[in-house]
């Protein structure tokens, strides 16, 4: 310390001094101005005048997922011929007291429309498909053929 004392009092002290004395006051002001500025600020009201003034953003709800349900009686698939948009779930519920399957026609190589291929689901349990595209699919239950249905996607 005493060779800063040594230094500010005999080379240009003066000058030295107001050079020291400006390092100081930036520091003890930069000290400040972050500690201030750590403080959150308290939120402000808008005036009534103000509020009147702002645009209120219109609130979009997005529409669920439509959803259609078939239900496999002994006696086939109900409703038999379904119509939807493209984008529908399908639900094929199964009350025909056996197992069955959901299968793309054409029987039994099930090659036109293979995501309809669901496979066997046992009684009382369901399958599921998403519907994509707008198109006619038919499909059966290979187990018994003879029940059909259709899906007409618009």
């Amino acid at each position: 310390m005493s060779m800063l004392y040594w230094i500010i009092t005999k080379k240009g002290g003066e000058k030295m001094s107001k050079i020291l004395l400006l390092i100081v006051v930036l520091i003890v002001a930069l000290g400040a101005f972050t500690f201030l500025g750590n403080k959150k600020m308290s939120p402000t009201t808008k005036p009534e005048s103000m509020k009147s003034q702002e645009t209120t953003k219109p609130v979009v709800t997005q529409p669920s997922n439509p959803v259609v349900n078939v239900v496999l009686t002994n006696t086939g698939f109900l409703p038999k011929n379904i119509t939807l948009k493209a984008g529908t779930k399908v639900i094929w519920v199964n009350k025909s007291g056996k197992t069955a399957t959901v299968s793309s026609d054409d029987h039994p190589t099930h090659r036109l429309y293979p995501f309809l291929n669901l496979g066997e689901f046992a009684d009382g349990s369901s399958v599921q498909v998403v519907v994509e595209k707008a198109g006619k699919y038919s499909y059966h239950n290979h187990l018994n053929a003879s029940e059909t249905g259709i899906i007409t996607a618009e």
